[in-house]
């Protein structure tokens, strides 16, 4: 933000330095970056009033014009330029003034050399005392076809004072949280509260409309996405002649860092450095219907702007339309179908607040920034609609002949909700380190803006001003308590010890991190993958029952336009980084986030997958190496679910052929705990294999983190004291069909046992030899122990024998002798 010093005295007189002003600005947070100090390109030129003119005897083209400076005096000039005329304000270099010499800077800001000082001159006979000027000699611009003409000044006042030629421009840089300072006004509310002096008041009044005939105009508002758009106001005006606008408003803009345009155009953005409040000006006659329909784009997909490109519009873009189309860019940009140009003779200003979010994404998705949109996406004066249009009215009826055609149209669709704060002087002590009188918290308060009322019993009522909308909560006000008088009048003390009891750790950290542990003690490395992925990679690996994905509105690149539904697309591509480094194996895990759609909604869930391939242990003498292959990877997921204390038994089972169609048939397996799945693992189908070029066997898993930490806190955690009595183990061999799951004849033993059997395990499964065709033998180790005593050999035959007895009934099994 670029503040003209000049124009910050028109709101706020400052008896200081430049650099204590600086300073303090500094000091509160809104830093000056630079100072810069604007030089005319002249000297000692000053503003007359041309009292008469005749033609000179000598010389057809040249005039002979008496000059009124004021008490400067009245000189006789001779000149040249064709639009000299009676009663015209202009500049009268006087004699002993200097010019411009060389090539100007733009509105005078670069330094330049001066011409050696003014002299009399005798033209064509006749003596000139100095000289009128035009912008060219004066250095303000190119523009050398007539002398300078004024709209207004005081005659015999120096014209670098009266153009703001002689200033100060201080470059502010504004933290995103202060849009409120991205205006001069604003700017002055900051100068006056950390200065104690109180801001200028601004008078603004609307104007006189016309008179019912043909120059009135109607004009209708409607707001369809209140959401976006909470309030939008219009005003019509009339009888408005377009053309440059006078050298003062250019001048200020300039010194902005805006470009002038027209007399319209640099109202608005006048306005808006002003106040702070975007303004745009549409050619009223090229908007159909005389409507103003505030809502998203729907249906149509382009627009041409302001700088005319075609802009591709998304449905929820927030659009201004008319009866029939869009013509403008909510607070990004306007159309180029309702700009206005040289014939327009009939304007509609807006004045509006839009959602700062609405504005930043689209300009962000369109990559087009402009100073409206850049105030917009900061917040704006929720209530300085009105006020922006009286002010643009007035100087338009001033520069541009225009009068309004029609009341202000004013559409508050959304009322802002009033925001009370409750502060506790003394919570302030505690946050900022040191004690404040509340009558002076109060007056700090004040000067910023805000309503300060007494809540009783040492409380304060904090009502913020609407132009600042960062503020929401005591932290906030006693941070604009503390900058106020600056940050050094804290003092420098170590804090006070106080105990304070540590948080409660999040047990999805806890579980997080223990489950981190086990993973890199079964040698799996952890890595880390971005959550976009292709379309076809979510085709490719769905995940754990999730739903559609979540499509990225504004993705990176084409390649990376979803959001993962399951964690393998990241290893898998890590295998491949690796594989293309000429690594020989790769063993890795990832702990993560995966996205679906829950309905209307985006959801998040939790997920652990590993891979696996090549070599995963090596060999010694009298050992083989390990590969990764299907019990490879099943025995680090059991490992991992049986170090989770409390965890109900799970079942290992073959996945439907829909499901899970990237893995093997027949080397695979979903996991399920209550009958519900909790994830799966298995080796990759021969087809994803040779998609990526893998020489061995791939193997992954995947695993509902969420829904394993929901069973584990429902078991919950028992420790128990070692049992004081030996265990009795009896082994069991049992002859059942092939296709007969191992998982399912531990079930069934458990669920068949008496209380005495302890513990059940598998250790062996055998086919073929003696065994009949179709036939497998499973190995079974049973552990009997009583918690009050040391069993009999009588009492464990027993139990053994009715076991045996239950499973052989319930699963047609056999006794392997």
């Amino acid at each position: 933000m670029k503040l003209p010093l000049s124009w910050l005295a028109e709101f706020v007189t400052v008896e200081a330095e430049v650099e204590e002003i600086c300073r303090r600005l500094t000091v509160a947070g809104v830093e000056v970056e630079n100072i810069a100090r604007v030089r005319p390109a002249f000297s000692d030129v000053v503003v007359a009033r041309v009292l008469k003119t005749e033609r000179h005897p000598n010389a057809d083209r040249l005039s002979l014009c008496e000059v009124e400076a004021g008490p400067v005096g009245r000189f006789s000039v001779v000149c040249g330029a064709p639009n000299v005329r009676a009663g015209m304000i202009t500049a009268y270099a006087r004699l002993g003034s200097r010019l411009m010499s060389g090539v100007h800077g733009q509105g005078g800001v670069e330094a330049i050399e001066q011409a050696p000082p003014l002299q009399a001159a005798v033209i064509r006979g006749i003596k000139s005392d100095g000289m009128l000027c035009s912008e060219r000699e004066l250095g303000l611009s190119q523009e050398h076809q007539g002398i300078l003409e004024l709209d207004e000044g005081e005659s015999g006042a120096d014209l670098a004072s009266a153009l703001y030629l002689d200033d100060t421009v201080l470059e502010i840089a504004i933290t995103p949280n202060r849009g409120d300072c991205l205006s001069v006004l604003g700017l002055a509310r900051e100068v006056a509260a950390l200065f104690g002096v109180k801001l200028k008041e601004i008078r603004l009044r609307p104007g006189k409309a016309l008179k019912p005939g043909s120059d009135q105009v109607t004009i209708a508002v409607g707001i369809d996405a209140p959401d976006l758009c909470p309030r939008y106001a219009a005003l019509p005006m009339a009888a408005v002649k377009i053309g440059p606008s006078p050298i003062w408003m250019r001048r200020r803009l300039e010194l902005a860092g805006m470009r002038p345009i027209n007399n319209v155009v640099d109202t608005t953005n006048y306005v808006m450095l002003a106040l702070g409040q975007p303004l745009h000006a549409f050619d009223y006659g090229k908007l159909a219907g005389g409507k103003i329909i505030v809502r998203r784009a729907g249906n149509d997909r382009e627009i041409t702007t302001l700088d005319g490109i075609q802009r591709a519009l998304m449905p929820d873009d927030l659009v201004i339309a008319d009866a029939e189309k869009p013509v403008a860019i909510a607070g990004v940009m306007g159309g180029g179908n309702s700009e206005v140009g040289a014939e327009t003779n009939t304007i509609l200003l807006e004045s509006a607040y839009f959602e700062p979010m609405t504005v930043a994404r689209t300009g962000r998705r369109l990559a087009l920034r402009s100073e409206a949109s850049y105030r917009f996406e900061r917040g704006i004066d929720r209530e300085g609609q009105v006020r922006a249009l009286y002010m643009a009215a007035e100087i338009i009826r001033k520069i541009a002949g225009g009068r309004e055609a029609g009341p202000i149209v004013d559409v508050d669709a959304r009322p802002a909700p009033p925001r009370e704060i409750v502060l506790e002087p003394g919570a302030i002590g505690s946050l900022l380190g040191v004690e404040l009188p509340t009558a002076e918290v109060s007056r700090r308060l004040k000067s910023l803006g805000a309503w300060v009322t007494s809540g009783g019993k040492g409380k304060l009522i904090v009502a913020p001003p609407s132009f600042r909308p960062d503020l929401n909560e005591p932290a906030d006000l006693a941070e604009e308590v503390a900058r106020l008088n600056g940050l050094e009048e804290i003092p420098a003390a170590a804090p006070d010890r106080r105990s304070a009891a540590p948080a409660a750790e999040d047990p999805s950290r806890i579980f997080a991190r223990a489950s981190r542990e086990v993973m890199l003690g079964c040698g799996l490395t952890e890595i880390k993958s971005i959550a976009f992925v292709a379309s076809d990679d979510n085709q490719a690996y769905p995940g754990i029952g999730t739903g559609k994905p979540v499509r990225v509105a504004n993705p990176i690149s084409a390649e990376l336009s979803e959001l993962r539904c399951s964690l393998i697309p990241g290893l898998v591509t890590a295998l491949r980084f690796n594989l293309n480094r000429q690594a020989g194996a790769f063993h890795g895990f990832e702990i993560g986030r995966v996205f679906a759609m829950d309905g209307e909604q985006a959801a998040e869930f939790e997920r652990i997958a590993g891979i696996g391939y090549g070599e995963y242990a090596m060999g010694t003498i009298g050992r083989e190496s390990i590969s990764a292959d299907f019990f490879m990877i099943k025995g680090i997921v059991e490992s991992y679910l049986e170090s989770i204390p409390g965890l109900a038994p799970r079942s290992f089972v073959a996945p439907g052929a829909t499901s899970l169609a990237f893995l093997h048939p027949g080397k695979s397996a979903a996991i399920s705990i209550e009958e519900r799945q909790i994830g799966y693992l298995g080796e990759l189908h021969p087809r994803a294999a040779s998609h990526l070029e893998l020489a061995t066997p791939c193997v992954i898993f995947e695993l509902d983190l969420t829904a394993i930490l929901a069973y584990a806190a429902a078991k919950g955690r028992r420790v128990e004291l070692p049992p004081r009595f030996p265990a009795v183990r009896r082994d069991l061999a049992l002859v059942v069909e092939q296709a007969l799951p191992a998982d399912k004849v531990l079930k069934t033993i458990r669920e068949s046992s008496s209380n005495l059997l302890e513990s059940v395990r598998l250790f062996d499964v055998y086919e073929g030899g003696s065994l009949p065709t179709g036939r497998k033998s499973v190995g079974i180790a049973c552990l009997y122990r009583a918690r009050d005593r040391t069993l009999t050999d009588s009492e464990v035959n027993r139990a053994h024998a009715e076991l045996i007895e239950r499973v052989r009934v319930g699963l047609g099994a056999e006794l392997r002798h």
